[in-house]
């Protein structure tokens, strides 16, 4: 009965808490030989090892009701999370110099052993994904129905001492892969972070190719800047009629708890309706990645 009540009460002062089904666009896997230990992020303690994050994460998984879970990595940990948990969805991440030969890479496509080609790290490279490294596997993306995961927008400070001295944050403009969505206009792409501090440009973006997609990621729990930028982008996205392609994701990687602080913050957002998170939370997603009943 008091929790009958206090549900009540919720709701009556405005309060929506999410009950739903979720399907995370945005998440991270590691093995011991790549996994690393972060620093405090907005009050945020990160994991210790390889293994405590992929409890944690499915801890996360359990308690916020989260269907599927697009993870993001090495064939190596992609293959771990999967044949851990079977909501996991195998992302093939770029993060090495090299990306895997173009035929391994089809044929793990056509295996099922990639089902999302994601996080593409182009920024971090000096690059963007129209550079012409990118193109046959972009082709056999579209030839393959493969969503295209992309990172837009910044990323943490110092990204040139962390390891990527080619990182510039102006990469990550959404206008520079335009021709992309030209020349593979059947592609399924998602902006990874929804283009952070180029919201503008995605929104812009996504009005002038309908395909296109953004997940939220980093935004929601990174830092007070990035909340903004959220919070200025679903703004936007529901006055101009785009909240359809916009796809919750919680990029957690070292740092399970962001799962539960990226669900907080969407939940706690007045301006949207039940219907809308709904849509954010896991009716886009599941539309884009042509999940069946």
């Amino acid at each position: 009965m008091k929790r009958i009540i206090l549900i009540l009460t919720l709701f009556t002062i405005g309060y929506d808490i999410s009950y739903g089904q979720i399907i995370d666009m945005h998440m991270h896997s590691y093995t011991e030989k790549d996994f690393w230990v972060g620093t405090a992020r907005n009050g945020l303690e990160s994991s210790k090892t390889a293994k405590e994050t992929l409890e944690q994460t499915i801890q996360k998984m359990n308690e916020h009701n989260i269907e599927y879970a697009v993870v993001c990595g090495s064939l190596e940990s992609i293959e771990l999370y999967t044949k851990t948990d079977t909501r996991f969805i195998p992302a093939y991440q770029d993060s090495e110099e090299e990306l895997i030969p173009i035929k391994e890479f089809e044929e793990y496509v056509k295996s099922g052993k990639i089902k999302v080609f994601a996080e593409v790290m182009a920024v971090y490279k000096g690059k963007t994904l129209a550079d012409s490294i990118y193109q046959p596997y972009l082709e056999i993306c579209e030839k393959y129905e493969i969503p295209v995961g992309y990172h837009s927008g910044g990323s943490f400070p110092n990204a040139q001492q962390l390891g990527w001295p080619n990182y510039r944050i102006s990469l990550g403009d959404p206008f520079l892969i335009e021709d992309v969505l030209v020349k593979y206009p059947k592609l399924k792409l998602y902006l990874m972070h929804a283009g952070e501090n180029f919201y503008e440009n995605t929104l812009r973006m996504m009005d002038g190719y309908p395909n296109l997609h953004a997940d939220l990621g980093v935004e929601m729990w990174l830092h007070p800047m990035t909340k903004d930028f959220a919070v200025k982008f679903l703004k936007s996205a529901k006055e101009y009629g785009l909240l359809d392609r916009v796809m919750f994701g919680s990029d957690q990687m070292v740092w399970p708890n962001a799962i539960t602080n990226s669900i907080d913050f969407l939940n706690d957002l007045a301006f949207l309706n039940k219907e809308e998170k709904e849509m954010i939370f896991y009716k886009n997603a599941k539309k884009f990645l042509s999940i069946d009943e």
